[in-house]
């Protein structure tokens, strides 16, 4: 059903009058109450919410608010006498309502009103495809920043396996030559089966140490956004490790994690948090000689919080830019960002109850801290 309007009124007449008006132009469903409202939108998607205000139960105002969180693009119009300007007045303010229509509607006002809020609607669906897409981009950044980590940390054990391989196959080959051809084994030809051995068993920790890097790469893409609590300390360790490489092209790395009790959200979600703190302090960096530049990534417990630091010496942030740097599409970077990363972050912790802040000094750097609440215990009784 889509652009459909839903009109809402207690008096039959009336609904009937304005669907008929609007018949050939719009596509209109009626409901009598609110609560017969709330039900159709469960079930549709409604473009505009046209809804009188004198209604018993629950009022024009209060449908509004009511609906505001769970269905925010649906267009909102109030219908009210002239003796309730002031309940259209607090819609607008209550309940993020676009406008009014004031009773007895005309015909040609009433659709004017409605083809403006359908194009508001059409603009809103637009809005949130392109936030949609940036958010993809903004992922996709980030994975090609884990991808090539990973890519670093697989080279030094797939070396050192397929070197390891290499030399235990010319062993056995000489070995299995020389009992070809009939000739006992030489003293050195022994003690390299001895050495074939180790090196098999090298061979099985290079391989033990490419399956850890890939398993837990993968369990944290596993994990399901439903998980209500995650461990701090692991998300940290994992997201860490994947862009470790990264960072230590131009940075060294300080890292202090205490043991920290589950705090309340998804695994995936603040492991994202904490790989946009991460890329952001990396993006931070001067161009100068490795040595000189540090991210720092800190974790402790904090009352009934675990807090999350995320530090860089880089050059800092203007107070100018530091009023903006968590407002979505703002970015100071000429490329390699969307300017939502810290938006995106912002939100998610928002969503668990949780803060962000951030300090920076001109010349010095910048850390963000984030406060994230501490999990109740299934058990935990309340004084």
């Amino acid at each position: 059903m889509e652009r459909t309007i839903l009109y809402v009124d207690d008096d039959a007449a009336n609904l009937t009058v304005l669907q008929a008006a609007c018949a050939d132009e719009f596509d209109v469903v009626t409901a009598e109450s609110a609560e017969v409202a709330l039900a159709i939108m469960r079930q549709h998607e409604i473009a505009v919410l046209l809804v009188d205000q004198r209604m018993p139960g629950m009022t024009g105002v209060e449908l509004f608010e009511a609906t505001r969180e769970h269905y925010p693009d649906a267009v909102r119009i109030l219908i009210t006498a002239y003796s309730d300007l002031t309940d259209a007045i607090n819609a607008i303010n209550r309940g993020q309502v676009r406008g009014y229509l004031r009773k007895p509607w005309e015909p040609e006002h009433l659709k004017a009103t409605l083809r403006d809020a359908l194009e508001v609607y059409d603009t809103r669906r637009k809005v949130r495809e392109l936030e949609r897409r940036l958010l993809e981009t903004e992922r996709v950044y980030s994975l090609g920043v884990v991808a090539a980590s990973v890519a670093h940390e697989l080279r030094s054990p797939l070396t050192a396996l397929l070197t390891t391989l290499d030399l235990a196959e010319m062993r056995l080959k000489s070995m299995i030559d020389g009992l070809s051809s009939g000739r006992s084994i030489a003293p050195d030809e022994v003690e390299s089966v001895k050495k074939v051995g180790d090196q098999i068993s090298r061979a099985k920790q290079a391989v033990d140490q490419i399956t850890e890097i890939t398993s837990g790469i993968e369990l944290s893409h596993r994990r399901r956004d439903e998980e209500r609590t995650t461990d701090m300390k692991e998300v940290a360790n994992l997201t860490l490790r994947c862009v470790r490489a990264e960072l230590l092209k131009r940075a060294q790395i300080q890292v202090e994690i205490e043991p920290s009790p589950p705090v309340l959200g998804s695994p995936n979600k603040l492991g994202q948090v904490v790989m946009n703190l991460l890329i952001n302090a990396l993006q931070a960096l001067p161009d100068r000689p490795r040595g000189q530049n540090l991210v720092s990534l800190r974790l402790r417990p904090a009352g009934d919080f675990v807090r999350l630091e995320v530090e860089d010496n880089g050059s800092g942030i203007p107070q100018d830019v530091l009023v903006k740097i968590f407002d979505p599409f703002f970015t100071t970077k000429t490329h390699g960002g969307t300017g939502l990363g810290l938006a995106i972050s912002k939100q998610i912790i928002e969503e668990v109850r949780g803060r962000i802040s951030v300090e920076s000094e001109l010349g010095r750097g910048t850390r963000f801290s984030v406060e994230l609440p501490v999990a109740t215990p299934p058990n935990a009784v309340s004084d």
